[in-house]
């Protein structure tokens, strides 16, 4: 099963609430098939995973 969620303690959300405004976009395009495609990059091909994560970033419009 896959669920991701961020883990922010309380007051670190509060001095910076913008941290949910830029998460939420991004978990929003997480579903199963994603991170199984993502997890195969990294686990079966051996990508390094900050590569296969901003690859994806950019190809969603989320980093530039």
């Amino acid at each position: 099963v896959y669920a991701p969620s961020a883990l922010v303690r309380k007051p670190v959300l509060e001095s910076y609430p913008k941290i949910k405004d830029i998460l939420e976009p991004i978990f929003a395009t997480l579903d199963r098939a994603t991170l199984q495609t993502l997890n195969a990059k990294i686990q079966v091909e051996g990508r390094d995973a900050r590569k296969v994560a901003a690859e994806y970033l950019k190809d969603k419009g989320l980093i530039k």
